[in-house]
């Protein structure tokens, strides 16, 4: 009997691997490659440090964010200090290994330097703000080609968020930082992301749809909106209305990006819970595949041993694609094989 638990033990052992590893078959990053999507994670620098952490990376993904490491308090936590290493070395890992690496992010309410608090007038608000986007992006002009201008500017409800940027700079707060990153690097593609906007018809995502319709007519650069689409998979998934709203960013010329996916589940973890996370994760990418208006996928993390739900969420959980032994959980089989155009939806919703 040991024996033939051994074994068994040795076969899903094998069988984890396989899935991670490919044992020949085409990668993921090779597949999503193929289909023009580009396939990404967020990434901490230690994940580009551990040798199974990046194999995993550069085999799955053809796109980096750096969670943290380009916010305000981290990459310039004083007024004449940048702390660029971190930065560099992400830059350079995306760079060795062939992928693209998107900038996150300028202007928020969270995790700002203690100096920036200090900003008092329009003018001093203007300035700092214009410093920092202008000091990141002419350091990496050419090699981060894509940013998160502007983060989480809408309450729930769809009025502006009272941020110290709205409220010192006024209305304009998004031509400002839009405009200036634009003069700092024209090359690069500028996005306005929040939570809660995935869906046409619901309050926040009215409003955001139109604040860039707005943008837009107006001529301000922007070029993208990202949908952080932390999904609950206890709460019921709106393709439809996730459809509607990308064919009409797409109508203003503006593209669509799943920023921040992942796909919470009430713990304990149970079967149904299990099932409707994998769903919603395969009708995820099968949306980012078949509508023309998406350009990323972008997944918040990989591993249930890092993942930032539980902090966040109380008594939520296994959110990510690998356990926290990163084995391949079901949500991985439906995510790779929504990738590779294998799966189908059920004909009864979950």
């Amino acid at each position: 009997m040991k024996r033939v638990l051994f074994a068994c033990a040795v076969i899903l052992t094998t069988i984890s691997a396989a899935m991670l590893t490919g044992c020949g078959s085409p990668s993921p990053r090779k597949i999503a490659d193929r289909q023009g999507l580009a396939f990404g994670i967020a990434v901490q620098t230690g994940d580009i440090l551990s040798p199974n952490s990046v194999e995993f990376i550069k085999r799955h993904f053809n796109l980096i964010v750096p969670t943290d490491t380009t916010k305000w308090v981290n990459i310039h936590p004083t007024r004449k200090f940048w702390n660029w290493s971190d930065t560099d070395a992400m830059v350079a890992f995306a760079e060795k290994h062939g992928m693209q690496i998107k900038g996150h992010c300028f202007l928020w309410q969270d995790q700002n330097a203690p100096y920036v608090h200090s900003a008092k007038t329009r003018e001093q608000a203007i300035e700092l703000l214009t410093e920092q986007i202008t000091g990141v992006m002419t350091r990496y002009k050419g090699k981060i080609g894509e940013y998160d201008v502007a983060n989480e500017v809408l309450n729930e409800d769809g009025t502006m968020r009272d941020t110290m940027w709205y409220r010192l700079i006024g209305p304009d707060f998004l031509d400002i930082a839009f405009k200036a990153a634009h003069d700092a690097d024209p090359q690069a593609k500028l996005v306005l992301v929040d939570y809660n906007t995935e869906y046409a018809g619901t309050a926040k995502g009215d409003a955001m749809y139109k604040i860039v319709k707005d943008l837009k007519a107006r001529g301000v650069p922007i070029d993208g909106v990202a949908h952080q689409l932390h999904c609950m998979a206890d709460i019921p998934f709106d393709e439809e209305a996730l459809r509607k709203n990308v064919k009409r960013y797409n109508e203003l010329g503006v593209y669509s990006s799943f920023s921040e996916v992942d796909v919470r589940i009430k713990m304990p973890v149970d079967g149904d819970d299990e099932e409707r996370q994998c769903d919603i994760y395969a009708r995820l990418m099968n949306v980012a595949l078949t509508e023309p208006g998406v350009e990323s996928m972008i997944l918040w993390g990989y591993t249930d041993k890092t993942s930032w739900i539980p902090r966040a969420f109380s008594g939520y959980g296994s959110a990510t694609i690998l356990d926290k032994d990163m084995k391949p959980k079901a949500a991985y089989s439906a995510l790779m094989d929504a990738l590779a155009g294998k799966w189908e939806p059920k004909k009864k919703e979950i």
